[in-house]
């Protein structure tokens, strides 16, 4: 004999009760949990001289030597040099009047001219000997102002360069430019030709 069971109502589970004691346990965990002052900083590794609140760097000590050349007695050839100054000092180096070039000297003005650029590269090193003797911290600058340093032979400016170069020193800055010339100026050059 068998027992008849009624048939049952499709029972359902309500779970909006439940899913509002859940929603309420993680808002109150979110409001009571405290973390440690320690986990809360972010390490990171941000670049400090740029950005909306740069901070000033300083850059590390380097010695600066500055070479000034300038073109003296430009209107007569014969008389023309190019005077050097290194840094702010009162050492000052003429270059041989007339300077034609290396190829068109004879010996004697060319060892005179080299004896200069000799000099030159001397004074530079015991700069550089006195701030420790590192090239890579030596920054190098060849100023011509103008309008006297725009006059400057191209090859003057090679060998003050090489001064620097010989001794390793390879962070040099160029300063100066030619002015430019006036129409009576192009006229007095085209003229001489």
């Amino acid at each position: 004999m068998g027992i008849e069971l009624p048939e049952a109502d499709d029972t359902e589970l309500n779970m909006t009760p439940m899913i509002d004691i859940v929603f309420q346990l993680i808002i109150f965990f979110l409001l009571s949990l405290k973390f440690k002052t320690i986990d809360q900083r972010i390490e990171s590794m941000l670049p400090k001289d740029r950005g909306l609140a740069a901070t000033p760097t300083f850059p590390e000590d380097f010695l600066k030597v500055k070479i000034k050349v300038f073109r003296r007695d430009m209107d007569d050839k014969e008389k023309a040099y190019t005077l050097v100054k290194i840094d702010n000092d009162q050492r000052t180096f003429s270059l041989p009047r007339g300077w034609k070039g290396r190829l068109k000297e004879t010996p004697e003005r060319v060892r005179e001219y080299d004896g200069k650029i000799g000099a030159i590269r001397m004074i530079v090193a015991e700069k550089m000997k006195a701030h420790g003797g590192k090239a890579d911290e030596v920054k190098g600058e060849i100023v011509a102002p103008p309008p006297k340093g725009g006059a400057v032979p191209h090859g003057d400016i090679i060998q003050v360069l090489d001064v620097f170069l010989n001794l390793g020193m390879l962070d040099v800055v160029f300063e100066g430019a030619a002015t430019p010339l006036t129409n009576r100026e192009r006229a007095a050059r085209a003229g001489s030709k």
